[in-house]
């Protein structure tokens, strides 16, 4: 199965989904833009929620966001 048919699909997770959208972005992909927002869309509708990136103490729960908190102060 393709990328573009787990997209039709909703194969992917909601991580996934960005990964998917920041390469499409650099491509210039307007199909594969399209059927991300559509998917993101479905899976709200579906009531499915994306991960949070922070935990109860408002720590950044990813290496990239807590790089990105560091840099910041």
């Amino acid at each position: 199965m393709n990328r573009i048919e787990k997209l039709k699909n909703d194969v992917y997770s909601f991580e996934e989904l960005d990964t998917l959208e920041k390469n499409a972005i650099k491509l210039r992909d307007q199909e594969t833009l399209g059927l991300i927002m559509r998917s993101r869309a479905s899976k709200t509708a579906k009531g499915e929620t994306p991960k949070s990136t922070v935990d109860a103490e408002g720590k950044p729960l990813t290496k990239r966001a807590r790089r990105d908190a560091k840099n910041q102060r």
